[in-house]
């Protein structure tokens, strides 16, 4: 298998990885093999029931992801790959002991809430590694004309790293206020007996509705903008998925609330925010590789496409 298909397969079973993660979480299953590691209740492979059967198949598809993630990595290092896929590989390969190790700190000290919100921004990081490289790879000796002209194109990669920037703190303190049970401080419209909360978890589950709804208005504007300039259709098209996504995000954060954080609701919530993570994470991919004229998307008839 070439080194795209393979990165593609680690891409999925990554998020496969992280919604189930989701779920160990919101199911409170995170203990289900006590406080051992990589043991399970001191056995290789335990009895297979409840909360431990949901905690071992997440370790289970931690350790395919793994084998296949050096499968990967070796694969990358043995081809005539350039220079950045290959630094990229070995950060990956970091990401990934990395993520190993603290996954083992949060099991052996009773899962502390800011290692176990660390733990899922490692995870975006390995995911987000990862699509750099399946986007990379492959390309083929093609040449194609850029997407976009060097002043605008810088522009928009700007606001699309400020997009990222405000993910990743939404999703840290998204999963710091889950994991200390934070989540029911607020209600959905307001926050205990007024607008403005007046306590530390409310404090914090407001913190995590702003920069959810700043991530929303930015997208929102970006993909008006899109259209308005006359932007490159492959932008605007993710662009637009980007926002349904985000709309999605707020009506399932609403019905999570509503619904007493039910595991179904709280679990969707986190695969939409993965994969809008992956989403924007992948068109700042696709839009740098257009900024420098190394995309792999074709210009039809001839004609270079430029933002104004």
């Amino acid at each position: 298998m070439r080194v795209k298909g393979l990165a593609f397969i680690t891409i999925i079973l990554t998020y496969i990885l992280i919604v189930f993660g989701g779920y160990v979480a919101s199911s409170e299953s995170g203990m289900g093999c006590g406080p051992e590691w990589p043991l399970c209740n001191g056995l290789v492979i335990p009895m297979l029931e409840g909360d431990t059967l949901i905690e071992f198949a997440h370790r289970v598809i931690g350790a395919i992801l793994g084998i296949i993630a050096v499968v990967l990595f070796v694969k990358i290092k043995r081809s005539q790959s350039d220079q950045k896929l290959q630094l990229a590989s070995r950060g990956f390969m970091a990401l990934m002991v990395l993520q190993i190790l603290l996954g083992a700190v949060v099991v052996l000290y009773d899962l502390p809430s800011i290692i176990v919100s660390i733990h899922l921004l490692i995870a975006m990081l390995f995911l987000a590694n990862l699509i750099w490289i399946w986007r990379r790879a492959g390309g083929g000796n093609e040449r194609y004309r850029p997407l976009l002209n060097n002043r605008n194109g810088k522009r928009v990669l700007y606001h699309l790293n400020v997009v990222l920037l405000l993910m990743m703190l939404t999703l840290f303190i998204g999963a710091y206020v889950k994991h200390q049970a934070y989540g029911l401080a607020c209600s959905w419209l307001n926050c205990g007996n007024g607008v403005f909360p007046v306590s530390i978890p409310g404090l914090f589950q407001t913190g995590h509705r702003l920069l959810a709804l700043a991530l929303g208005i930015y997208l929102f504007v970006l993909t008006y903008l899109s259209f308005k300039k006359n932007w490159e259709t492959g932008l605007q098209n993710r662009l637009m998925a980007s926002s349904l996504l985000v709309m999605g995000q707020i009506l399932i954060g609403i019905l999570t609330i509503i619904s007493y954080i039910e595991i179904s609701w709280a679990v969707l919530h986190l695969a939409l925010g993965t994969a809008l993570f992956a989403l924007v994470f992948e068109t700042q991919v696709y839009a740098s590789a257009a900024n420098s004229g190394e995309s792999n998307i074709r210009v039809k008839h001839g004609r270079q496409q430029y933002l104004d």
